[in-house]
């Protein structure tokens, strides 16, 4: 029992110690102890689970705006002469 105790103390962070975990989960792969770490403080911890709720939002509209604009590049190009005046102009005013 103590064992498991000293083991929990160990796992226990705080909120300041989570969220860069939470955050740093999102973009990388995370060692088995982080993530468990993290499930801990999340199922004790409201605050933290509104946090990764809001990171889970914006990771998703972020990669939804980032689709919609690769579709836009593939209908958006400029005339070949509006390009070149473009350089033209960028050449002679550097």
């Amino acid at each position: 029992m103590k064992m498991i105790g000293a083991l929990l103390k160990q796992l226990k962070i705080s909120c300041e110690d989570t969220s860069p975990l939470i955050s740093e989960s999102m973009d990388h792969r995370i060692s088995l102890g982080k993530k468990l770490r993290i499930k801990i403080h999340l199922a004790i911890c409201g605050a933290c689970q509104c946090y990764k709720t809001q990171l889970d939002i914006i990771k998703t509209l972020a990669r939804k705006l980032g689709a919609e604009d690769s579709d836009l590049k593939n209908e958006v190009s400029l005339r070949p002469e509006l390009k070149y005046k473009i350089k033209h102009s960028l050449k002679t005013n550097s």
